[in-house]
């Protein structure tokens, strides 16, 4: 069974696999590349990066506001 996570920026639930993890670093928003970066996490699909930022879901979801200049560009 494959886990399900909810998506901060759409709300939507699907497979983990097909998100990207974003964990809370000092007070960065970072992508967590590695296995299992410790952390405060929350998972967004990368096509929803704009609404979550819009939305303010990573003020929210991480308890504290973070810069996510670093996530929107590209």
């Amino acid at each position: 069974m494959i886990p399900q996570r909810t998506c901060i920026g759409c709300r939507q639930r699907d497979d983990q696999p097909s998100m990207m993890r974003v964990v809370r670093v000092g007070d960065e928003a970072v992508e967590g590349t590695s296995p299992r970066l410790p952390g405060r996490g929350a998972y967004v699909h990368r096509d929803c990066l704009p609404l979550a930022v819009q939305r303010h879901a990573f003020r929210r979801a991480f308890g504290a506001g973070v810069g996510t200049d670093t996530l929107t560009r590209g």
